[in-house]
């Protein structure tokens, strides 16, 4: 019998990467880089946008323990590393510092700047091998599909959207997502430390 703890445990991953990937915040620039597309290539374009990253971060935390065997780096280093992506993330979020241009174009837009850095970016990829290190591989797989699958429906919707909220009320969301982003990313950084700590104790 599932539990509402095992339920709630569940939850934590995927909202991590739903935060992380922010679909909702990405509807403005989605919407400016295929105005004038006709629709199904629109379709054509976000299908293969969500393909791309989804491979990215899912390739990303095949080889992350290879990476981490490599270079000799501990999960804690991982952690405080995963930390500072995402507050630097959060914090350009929040006061509008452009990290990446972004330039309208052919379908080459679905994978740059789409897939990455708008959706797979440092930061997503970051919490992905994060969850995969603290979850297992298996939940960090399922959160990847189900997380794409509702940025799917939330760009594909983004029409109706935009309309309905608006710009204003996105840009409200989408500071709140930051913040909520800021808070997780120092939460990280913390947590990395206190770990550290505690193995090189006597």
């Amino acid at each position: 019998m599932v539990e509402l703890a095992d339920v709630l445990e569940l939850g934590k991953p995927i909202i991590m990467l739903f935060v992380t990937l922010d679909p909702v915040g990405t509807i403005p620039y989605y919407q400016s880089l295929v105005s004038g597309m006709e629709a199904k290539r629109r379709n054509r374009v976000l299908r293969l946008s969500l393909f791309v990253a989804s491979l990215l971060l899912v390739l990303f935390i095949l080889v992350g323990e290879l990476i981490f065997m490599l270079f000799n780096i501990t999960f804690s280093d991982f952690r405080v590393a995963a930390g500072l992506v995402l507050l630097i993330t959060s914090v350009a979020l929040l006061l509008d510092i452009q990290l990446g241009a972004i330039r309208p174009g052919t379908e080459n837009i679905a994978i740059v700047p789409l897939a990455t850095p708008l959706l797979a970016g440092p930061a997503a990829i970051s919490i992905s091998i994060y969850i995969k290190y603290h979850w297992g591989l298996h939940v960090a797989i399922f959160s990847i599909a189900l997380v794409a699958a509702l940025s799917y429906v939330i760009l594909a919707l983004s029409d109706i959207i935009f309309r309905l909220v608006g710009r204003q009320g996105l840009i409200i969301f989408d500071k709140f997502m930051s913040l909520i982003m800021a808070a997780l990313a120092v939460s990280l950084i913390r947590n990395g430390l206190e770990e550290a700590i505690r193995a090189t104790s006597p």
